[in-house]
């Protein structure tokens, strides 16, 4: 016969198994990004390390950002990836016109995002800076070049979840691309959180 302490650590055991729940979207793809933003991570570890052999002449070159611009596209692409956030609870609950709407939302502020990003590039080339100019920029432009192609990549991902979503129809595998898109866009976030400050401020 099982002891009263038995049952109740069976039964915390249970709990806890049902408790547990997997990750949104696909495990393959979990791998994608995770192998992506430990890409990135090293160049920024890298950029941090060459930084700290020259602070005099990284500090120069960092003169020539505006970190106000910046901050206002770190505040863009955050708001951006609230409104996918948004979006994955509004089809978890059987809304998929909502879904499109809050994707919608994302996608245009996703724009602006790249709108303001390519100015600033423009208003770089005009200075004379470029990717070969310095060492701090070959990583400035490196760095931001990677983040805005997949932001590219990722305004695209939303744009399909917006057509299918559109249609009212909602089937698992809509749920599973929708899930997928926004682990897709946070992972952007989450990379800019880091961009913003270890190249405009820090």
């Amino acid at each position: 016969m099982m002891n009263p302490s038995s049952e109740a650590a069976l039964s915390g055991k249970s709990s806890n198994a049902s408790t547990w729940r997997p990750l949104p979207g696909d495990a393959a793809w979990w791998m994608f990004l995770t192998a992506e933003f430990a890409t990135i991570c090293i160049f920024c570890v890298t950029f941090a390390v060459m930084r700290a052999a020259d602070p005099v002449g990284f500090a120069a070159s960092q003169a020539h950002l505006d970190p106000t611009l910046a901050f206002t596209n770190t505040l863009i692409l955050i708001t951006s990836g609230w409104c996918a956030a948004r979006g994955v609870l509004a089809i978890k609950g059987g809304r998929a016109k909502a879904t499109s709407y809050w994707y919608g939302a994302a996608l245009l502020l996703g724009v602006v995002f790249l709108f303001i990003k390519t100015s600033e590039y423009s208003a770089k080339s005009a200075e004379g800076i470029s990717l070969g100019t310095d060492t701090f920029f070959f990583f400035y432009y490196f760095l931001t070049g990677f983040h805005y192609l997949h932001v590219m990549l990722g305004v695209v991902f939303l744009g399909y979840i917006i057509v299918k979503t559109s249609r009212g129809a909602i089937d698992e595998a809509t749920v599973h691309n929708t899930e997928s898109s926004a682990a897709f866009w946070h992972m952007l976030d989450l990379v800019w959180v880091i961009l913003f400050p270890l190249l405009y401020l820090l």
